[in-house]
Formats: C-alpha cells, structure tokens, sequence
C-alpha cells in the first residue's frame, strides 16, 4: 500500500514564522555544539579528528609526537597541549 503524502497549506506569514522558528533552533544548535567543542579540555582520538579537522591516519603518520595521555588504555590528547604543539611545530 503506498501511503500519499500530507500536504499542509499556510500562508505567507505562518510559512514565514515555520522558517524563522527552524532557523532560531539551527543556530541554537550549532551555539550549544560549538560552545561545548571549546570548552572541551580532555579529547579522544576520534574527537581530535573532528577538532584540528585531520584524519586519523594523518594524526598516526605525521604527528605521531603529538603528547597524549594514556588513561585506563584510553588514549587522550589535551586540547592546550595540542594547541601548543602545533603552534610551535
């Protein structure tokens, strides 16, 4: 059984209102993503991956002296150690 689509009709100020509300709560997102991406001290390799942005075969293969932490088997990287790190590599 193939289902139709719902089709819902506003008008030009409620569309406008639907748009403004997806937006506000897209940037909300990102804000609160961002904001907790920066205050982050402690990363795991595959956060790591998402903050210098590189993979992790490049992490391996040229920075392989980046300092790290080994915490219960769990490699960590602190995000001033990295910082400081590439700044003066």
């Amino acid at each position: 059984m193939k289902t139709r689509p719902i089709e819902i009709l506003l008008s030009p100020q409620q569309l406008a209102d639907v748009e403004l509300q997806v937006y506000q709560t897209v940037i909300s997102g990102i804000s609160k993503a961002n904001e907790a991406k920066v205050q982050k001290t402690w990363m795991k390799t595959s956060e790591l991956v998402d903050y210098l942005p590189i993979s992790d075969s490049t992490i391996r293969e040229h920075l392989s002296d980046l300092p790290f932490h080994i915490i219960g088997g769990t490699k960590f990287y602190n995000k001033k150690e990295v910082d400081d790190y590439l700044l003066n590599k």
